[in-house]
């Protein structure tokens, strides 16, 4: 099963790497039309659109070299490739720099552009050669999966009978096993569970934040909707534990968690960062009114005092506000921005909210 187990996982990350291969492949062809657009319209905005590309293009080598290191079958072409992408800018960033000289369209830049393109075909080769072999090694590992799996199977169908051969001698022993197993089973199940999910409350934790940002960042990405985050922190929260100890605390904490999913959608995702932080991460909202609501909602929960085991709890909560692309372009930027905006809201006035920078 072990080996099965780490068949699966290295499958999986051959398609990764080959995600990242046809990744790279458009980010090379979004900085080549940002300076094909330069150079045809000579609006600058063109250029954001080629370093952005380049940044790209920069942070997908990084990964697959990651990725190299623990497979050394595409190492060869992944050097070639660093170097004609390198060719690659070289020939783009001169062209660019001709075509600021010249002032506007210059018919030498033929040169160029077909030294441009006879390179994007090396490249295109090279990676169309690692994704060959990338493909091939993903085709061995899942025949091995499947040889595998009727060994797992072959060895099921042997246990069966065992098993049914146990039963007839003894069906105390027998049922006795079963029972072990169910248990076992059971807390397997609840291990994997603890992983990734918060032991007071239930909510996904800080691990499952991260999985789930990757996840709604690169879908945004890909289609050019916006997502927002959510910083969360209760206000009196502390006088709460130093008063009435830290079982009220957990109690309460417990019943934020319930009371905040009451008023989001199925599609939000909510999360205890930790202490008495949580994350909301919203990714489908049309107008920044739509955040606005929720979060005065959020709020509205407070304006009563929290009933736990019969004690009234004053507290409120603290909102600070993120926005992609608006307040950063890179998951860790998006939550630093929404903490920022969490203290600015705690320092005016608390149990308010507020989006960074504003």
């Amino acid at each position: 099963m072990y080996q099965l187990v780490s068949f699966s996982e290295q499958k999986d990350s051959v398609d990764r790497q080959r995600y990242e291969i046809a990744a790279l492949g458009r980010a090379i062809t979004n900085a080549e039309s940002g300076q094909r657009g330069y150079l045809l319209t000579g609006h600058t905005l063109f250029l954001d659109t080629m370093e952005q590309g380049r940044v790209d293009t920069h942070t997908l080598v990084a990964r697959l070299d990651r990725y190299a290191t623990d497979l050394e079958l595409i190492l060869p072409e992944l050097h070639k490739v660093k170097q004609l992408i390198h060719q690659k800018f070289d020939v783009m960033d001169r062209s660019i720099q001709v075509q600021m000289r010249a002032g506007s369209y210059a018919s030498h830049l033929t040169v160029s552009k077909d030294k441009g393109r006879e390179v994007m075909k090396l490249i295109n080769d090279q990676l169309a050669q690692m994704d060959s072999k990338l493909q091939r090694l993903r085709s061995d590992y899942a025949q091995e999966i499947r040889q595998r799996v009727i060994e797992s199977v072959i060895g099921a169908i042997l246990l069966c009978m065992l098993i049914i051969g146990v039963l007839l001698f003894s069906y105390r022993n027998t049922t006795d096993l079963l029972e072990q197993m169910l248990e076992t089973q059971a807390v397997t199940e609840q291990l994997s569970h603890q992983v990734d999910h918060d032991l007071l409350t239930g909510l996904p934790n800080r691990r499952s934040v991260d999985e789930h940002l990757e996840t709604v960042f690169q879908r945004a990405r890909h289609v050019s909707k916006p997502f927002a985050i959510f910083f969360m922190d209760l206000d009196g929260f502390k006088q709460v534990n130093d008063e009435y100890g830290h079982e009220i605390g957990d109690a309460l904490l417990i019943e934020v968690a319930s009371m905040f999913q009451r008023v989001l959608r199925q599609t939000d995702f909510l999360a205890r960062q930790g202490g008495d932080e949580f994350v909301l991460v919203v990714g489908s909202y049309l107008h920044r009114m739509e955040l606005v609501q929720l979060a005065q909602r959020l709020i509205q929960l407070f304006t009563r005092p929290v009933i736990v085991r019969t004690k009234a709890l004053n507290i409120g909560v603290s909102i600070g506000i993120a926005e992609y692309p608006r307040h950063g372009k890179q998951v860790k930027q998006l939550l630093h921005a929404a903490d920022q905006a969490m203290y600015v809201s705690k320092k005016n006035g608390k149990n308010s909210y507020s989006f960074d920078g504003e």
